[in-house]
């Protein structure tokens, strides 16, 4: 387990009761209603959430067509928040850094302010690929911020909070760090504090 991972478990450990009334529960939100917009499913669907904190936004894509949903979290807290809230639901302890699922089991991974966090970003997006069907969909949620104040972040700001954070990925290394792990996007935006993306595995 690396140092990122040790401060992510500490820190969401800590408040997995009281997420959403929390600043990180509050900021992710605003990404959970975009990739609600972006994400479609349809009955039958296997859509996994990596990073699934409290299981709100697998739990409102459930409520899209009868799928098969799955989450995963590093925090054990977390996980028993959302077995507690969401019993149709399979959840499990784990890491995103590498995905605890068969090749070609998925047809939609969606990762929600948590790329950021990871140790080895590029790792993820080949798991994700490996994990999903041909044609099935990564979409993730990420921060964006101008240059100047990611890299006070990456910098400064995120050793100082010890909250997990590795580092802010700018519109460009975050659709390069995507095609170059062989998918295709389908959809590109940012709002805001917000950059969006929606690929798809040929």
């Amino acid at each position: 387990m690396n140092k990122n991972e040790k401060y992510s478990i500490k820190k969401y450990d800590s408040i997995a009761d009281k997420y959403d009334q929390t600043a990180d529960g509050r900021f992710t939100a605003k990404f959970k209603e975009e990739l609600l917009k972006i994400c479609t499913v349809v009955n039958g669907d296997k859509v996994l959430d990596v990073g699934c904190g409290n299981g709100s936004l697998i739990y409102e894509i459930s409520c899209k067509a009868k799928i098969q949903a799955y989450g995963i979290d590093i925090s054990p807290n977390m996980i028993k928040e959302c077995q507690k809230k969401y019993k149709d639901i399979s959840f499990k302890v784990s890491s995103g850094e590498k995905l605890v699922f068969d090749d070609n089991t998925f047809d939609t991974l969606i990762i929600c302010c948590v790329l950021h966090h990871l140790h080895d970003a590029d790792n993820f997006v080949k798991e994700a690929k490996r994990v999903l069907k041909q044609n099935g969909f990564l979409i993730i949620g990420e921060p964006w911020f101008p240059w100047g104040i990611r890299q006070l972040t990456d910098w400064i700001v995120s050793p100082l909070i010890m909250a997990g954070d590795n580092k802010i990925f700018s519109p460009q290394k975050l659709q390069q760090l995507v095609v170059s792990n062989g998918f295709e996007i389908v959809e590109f935006y940012k709002k805001d504090f917000k950059q969006i993306i929606k690929a798809r595995k040929p």
